[in-house]
């Protein structure tokens, strides 16, 4: 199941036009985000900072888990196409 969601996941976040600092083929995802998107998507989801790619662009870190609803999954893609 995590694993699923973290397809959803990057499936998504690749649909919104954003690469990843590292492939992960497990429930662990590293998107490379603009800023001012990570800022905005801090304000309701939980997600680490891994590493800052340069002055307007931050590599998070994205968990699931078995426990991750496919609702949480597809409140963080519809606020990210939002950004």
């Amino acid at each position: 199941h995590a694993n699923e969601m973290a397809g959803r996941l990057r499936c998504g976040i690749e649909d919104c036009g954003y690469s990843f600092h590292w492939a992960s083929t497990t429930n662990q995802l590293f998107p490379v985000l603009p800023n001012t998107v990570m800022e905005a998507l801090s304000k309701d989801f939980l997600f680490s900072v891994q590493t800052v790619i340069d002055d307007t662009h931050t590599c998070i870190r994205l968990v699931t888990s078995w426990a991750t609803p496919e609702t949480a999954v597809e409140d963080f893609l519809r606020d990210l196409a939002g950004c």
